[in-house]
């Protein structure tokens, strides 16, 4: 009985699962689906890069659709036994609350587990290998990219201009550059050769002006300083132009825990707040405990008893409720945590820890079978609501 129980249950749950770990990470990936389009449309980018750019870009959203998405299958899978009575058929024959969460739990476990691996090892390694693929793309394109009498702009506020490109593509002739990047001025930079240089420590790329001139104007001034020049060095960020990430040495989004435990130590020994690093491991470690809360919540929002419920419907609009909910103390705590409000440790846990002891409430209500009473008022009125309305389109008609 208890195998066929659990089966069943496992069953009914992983479906709307599946549907929602694929709707929620398309939602989240749909901004950096378009980004990896307009790699392909405008600067050429083979189709294969682009694979691998998605692959890595993945796990940073897996980590946070998981858990939602386990939320949506509790939701919808026993919402569905309940607006079919099944729960209540269950219940009947001495099936308690219990042991309808001990599947569920299992599964939460398994689900707690793969996202501790995420969090902890798939996604610090895949944010490092996308750094390191957006400057071989960078570094391998940027001489080619770089056409001949056109205004390039592949880098926000740089405008590249080149009269000529000596192949293979790394040495142009007759170089203008206009640069924004420095909001209080900008630089007009004429050269007559520019040399193309990458630098594979620091993951940067750099154009080599020889034999130029610069022009410096300040904004707030009308008139231009000049300073001719033999060698000048101009830095270019591919982050910039291929990806957000910004950061060239290894930030703690893309340490192994042990990196991150030693970053950590080093901070404190010299008398610095590791304020970052302490926020992305507590970060890890909670995102991976979350599946374990939000299925306590679930189980025990649809076991506690009503009155009527709208199936699927009730459980996605309830799903969404909650994860905003969760994600709402989430942002909230980790604001308060990044401008060194509270502790780390307690801001990144915050939404665990409310979440969870409503969660322990409302289980221990489902346990004795005590509807909640705020839910009971919410359904009075809508069918006194929904009375109204009958009556008053019958006195009409």
């Amino acid at each position: 009985m208890k195998r066929t129980l659990t089966g069943y249950i496992v069953a009914e749950i992983l479906p709307p699962f599946l549907l929602g770990l694929s709707a929620f990470t398309i939602i989240l990936l749909i901004a950096r689906i378009l980004k990896l389009v307009e790699l392909v449309v405008t600067r050429g980018v083979p189709f294969l890069e682009i694979g691998k750019l998605f692959a890595l870009i993945l796990p940073t959203f897996l980590e946070m659709t998981v858990p939602m998405a386990l939320l949506l299958g509790i939701f919808l899978g026993l919402g569905r036994l309940s607006s079919d009575h099944e729960l209540l058929a269950l219940k009947a024959s001495g099936i308690s609350p219990i042991q309808v969460l001990l599947p569920i739990g299992t599964v939460a476990l398994f689900i707690s587990l793969i996202t501790l691996l995420l969090t902890t090892m798939v996604r610090p390694a895949a944010n490092l290998a996308l750094k390191r693929e957006l400057f071989n793309i960078a570094k391998n394109r940027v001489g080619t990219a770089l056409r001949e009498k056109v205004f390039n702009d592949d880098f926000p506020q740089i405008l590249i201009y080149v009269e000529e490109v000596i192949p293979p593509g790394d040495t142009s002739q007759g170089v203008l550059i206009v640069d924004r990047r420095n909001p209080a001025r900008e630089d007009v930079i004429f050269a007559k050769v520019a040399l193309i240089l990458s630098d594979e420590e620091s993951k940067s790329i750099s154009l080599k002006l020889f034999d130029g001139t610069v022009y410096e104007r300040e904004k707030k001034r009308p008139s231009f300083s000049q300073t001719r020049f033999n060698t000048y060095d101009f830095k270019l960020d591919p982050e910039e132009a291929f990806g957000p990430i910004r950061k060239k040495e290894r930030g703690p989004k893309e340490m192994s825990l042990r990196r991150l435990g030693k970053a950590i130590q080093l901070k404190e020994e010299q008398g610095l707040k590791p304020t970052a690093e302490l926020i992305e491991l507590h970060q890890r470690f909670s995102f991976a405990f979350a599946p374990l809360v939000l299925s306590l919540l679930g189980v025990a929002l649809v076991m506690i008893p009503t009155r009527s419920r709208a199936g699927r419907s009730w459980g996605f609009a309830l799903c969404l409720s909650w994860l905003l909910v969760y994600y709402g103390l989430l942002s909230i705590g980790k604001a308060l945590g990044e401008r060194d409000i509270l502790p780390a440790a307690f801001a990144l846990w915050l939404p665990n820890t409310v979440v969870g002891l409503i969660a322990i409430r409302l289980f221990g209500k489902a346990l004795k079978e005590s509807p909640l009473l705020i839910q009971n008022k919410l359904e009075d009125l809508s069918s006194y609501l929904n009375r109204r309305l009958a009556n008053y389109l019958q006195r009409d008609y």
